[in-house]
């Protein structure tokens, strides 16, 4: 059953497109580190091995991430601008290239929204933060904007993460751990 703990199989499927950004940022952090350490900190590969595996895995997220979900924003989802920012900086312009063609088709999808972000669930917020940092990249100001207005509607003004938006979860206890079973009032990050 699907809300029951995931299993190492389950963690492992590559159909999610929000498992791309925390290996992207895992790549290119070791990409900086190998970078602008000397001697680098590195000892597996040098800095170009690490800044192209994080292109690839960008550009994977879009090739294999399917099932729908990589055509929203995604939570961590502004390590793509600044890879590709840095795919440019070092002359991996190919790779490059092929991540600014992906980024077009994601974008067409949320400038036809009538406002620019959107997420895998209708409830969560975590496809904001992706999409406002691509329309700032591409100077869409006024769009990125409508991102932050969003927000705001839906945050208070008490200055507590378990206020801030928060709605009803139903499944995130119950997968991140086998402890707990049945309908939870969740005060969360998804929510806020």
């Amino acid at each position: 059953y699907w809300m029951h703990c995931w299993s190492e199989e389950h963690s492992l499927e590559t159909w999610r497109a929000y498992n791309y950004p925390h290996v992207t940022v895992d790549y290119w952090s070791l990409y900086r580190v190998a970078r602008h350490f000397s001697p680098p900190l590195t000892k597996r590969a040098d800095w170009r091995w690490y800044l192209e595996q994080a292109g690839r895995t960008a550009i994977a997220m879009y090739k294999f991430g399917g099932r729908g979900t990589s055509q929203w924003g995604l939570m961590v989802g502004s390590i793509f601008v600044t890879v590709l920012d840095d795919l440019r900086k070092e002359g991996f312009n190919s790779l490059a290239d092929e991540l600014e063609g992906i980024k077009e088709r994601r974008m067409r999808k949320w400038m036809s929204m009538l406002f620019p972000y959107g997420s895998e669930f209708p409830w969560d917020s975590t496809g904001h933060e992706e999409i406002h940092s691509w329309l700032l990249h591409d100077n869409k100001l006024a769009d990125a904007n409508k991102t932050v207005q969003a927000v705001l509607a839906y945050s208070t003004v008490v200055p507590n993460w378990a206020y801030c938006g928060s709605a009803r979860r139903y499944w995130d206890f119950t997968i991140n751990g086998m402890t707990q079973w049945g309908n939870e009032r969740e005060f969360h990050h998804y929510g806020s």
